[in-house]
């Protein structure tokens, strides 16, 4: 069941990807979210987690996206509250963000489309660590699309027990995603 902590913070730090997207414009409330995570383990286990909790803010030089764990899920009811209360311990820290320098951002033109890697920060557990974000955006009219953020955390990075239940332990990298779409001025 601890696995399902990892996915947590997988997910939050997805949505957090989607921010740098946005360089250089007014921004709308996000549409068509979805943060996930991915915690694997021995024997090919595979934890996934996701919600579709993810907001945006413009923060002057940096764009921020918070993601509010407390409706992260894996699908199993008993992993989800190990999860979310003893590893991702949500009444203390109950949101992941993720912070990106607009001035780094590079957002596609007409209906052109980029893939980089920007630097930035993910606040997890009460711990701010950096990390490298990779991208991919297009441009439709006047919206930005975040087809796919992706980055990695290390749970022991954010002062996160590594998920064990029944002998079996989590690895402690957590893979996480985000995609969703934001109109720009």
């Amino acid at each position: 069941m601890k696995p399902r902590r990892s996915l947590w913070f997988a997910a939050i730090s997805t949505s957090l990807f989607g921010v740098s997207a946005l360089a250089h414009a007014a921004l709308s409330s996000p549409t068509d979210k979805h943060v996930s995570f991915v915690a694997s383990g021995p024997a090919g286990m595979k934890i996934e987690g996701s919600t579709s909790e993810l907001d945006l803010a413009d923060q002057g030089e940096n764009l921020v996206i918070s993601v509010p764990l407390a409706n992260l899920t894996t699908g199993i009811g008993l992993r989800d509250r190990h999860m979310k209360e003893k590893y991702l311990e949500v009444q203390k820290y109950p949101a992941a963000t993720l912070s990106v320098a607009r001035s780094a951002l590079k957002l596609p033109a007409g209906g052109d489309k980029v893939e980089v890697d920007v630097p930035s920060t993910v606040t997890l557990h009460g711990q701010a660590r950096q990390v490298t974000v990779h991208y991919e955006a297009k441009r439709d009219g006047s919206t930005v699309v975040l087809s796919r953020g992706t980055f990695r955390v290390n749970m022991n990075d954010f002062g996160i027990t590594v998920p064990t239940y029944l002998g079996v332990t989590v690895k402690p990298d957590v893979d996480v995603s985000a995609n969703f779409r934001v109109a720009g001025s």
